[in-house]
């Protein structure tokens, strides 16, 4: 998962990661969002903090567009705290 949410202890935890595709989907649309997941897993086979699919796209994220991919993750731990 993103590095804040393991930071946190949120990396397993349903209500983020479902708060996390939303926000991505909403941030890139929705079908361009499934071109730019399609286009950072192929980049990346894993990442700093797995091998899952969204420890991938968050890498990714993180490598190329740093403060977007910690704003699609701040939004969704805040709906994961609440």
């Amino acid at each position: 998962m993103p590095h804040l949410a393991a930071k946190l202890g949120l990396k397993s935890d349903e209500s983020f990661q479902k708060a996390y595709w939303k926000y991505f989907e909403e941030f890139f649309g929705k079908q361009n969002s499934a071109v730019v997941k399609a286009m950072l897993l192929a980049k990346n086979d894993k990442a700093d903090t797995g091998a899952e699919e969204i420890d991938r796209v968050c890498f990714g994220l993180r490598q190329s567009m740093g403060w977007l991919a910690e704003a699609i993750e701040r939004k969704a731990l805040d709906v994961a705290h609440h």
